[in-house]
């Protein structure tokens, strides 16, 4: 292991028990550029670890957490990978994920959740911990949602219940239709044929 590496551990089991925080420079903001103000952070300095007591806002990093899902609307039996995505340091991180507030056990120190076969009580905010020695950062709730498929079946023969339902309507309103203009037909046909009669002239009878 390299020395550095090495300082970092022995700083920070040692401190730890001293009720101290013991911050890498690589934890703070020591170049100007990223600074709004013109002065460099105080604590900044060439050494790999400092160990101070108290950590000025401006002097840390703005580090940022997030989780990247392969999925976030999945069906019941549906596998899905939640990725813990983070821009702090390598300097011994600990990864923690929830759901709904209760800890995931099989999660636990990993940066990659991989959820199999997935139910519907796998539904819920899934958050991501990251413990460091630059501080402790969370991610943004991240919504998965897993469709029941016996619900979606269901469905799905309602709508294709309902589509059957209109076309037979429609067919019978279509038949009926038809019906009644051949109805009107014959009657038509019919009243022409009686008046057609009645103005025939009726045979003379021989004297």
């Amino acid at each position: 292991m390299p020395l550095h590496m090495c300082l970092l551990l022995y700083s920070f089991f040692i401190l730890a028990g001293a009720g101290a925080t013991c911050v890498p420079v690589n934890c703070l903001r020591c170049n100007t550029t990223e600074k709004t103000q013109s002065e460099p952070c105080t604590h900044c300095s060439n050494n790999l670890t400092q160990c101070i007591s108290d950590i000025p806002s401006d002097c840390k990093k703005d580090f940022q957490v997030s989780v990247n899902s392969t999925g976030s609307k999945l069906q019941e039996g549906d596998a899905v990978n939640l990725t813990c995505v983070h821009n702090l340091p390598d300097l011994i991180l600990t990864f923690v994920w929830k759901r709904e507030g209760m800890e995931i056990l099989r999660g636990q120190n990993k940066s990659v959740l991989f959820l199999e076969k997935v139910l519907t009580h796998c539904n819920g905010q899934y958050i991501c911990f990251v413990k460091s020695l630059c501080g402790d950062y969370e991610s943004a709730p991240h919504d998965v949602t897993v469709e029941n498929k016996f619900v979606v079946t269901v469905v799905i023969c309602g709508v294709s219940a309902l589509v059957l339902v209109l076309v037979l309507g429609m067919s019978m309103k279509f038949k009926l239709r038809r019906d009644n203009i051949k109805h009107k037909e014959r009657l038509k046909q019919k009243a022409l044929a009686e008046q057609r009669a009645a103005s025939a002239p009726f045979p003379t009878p021989e004297t």
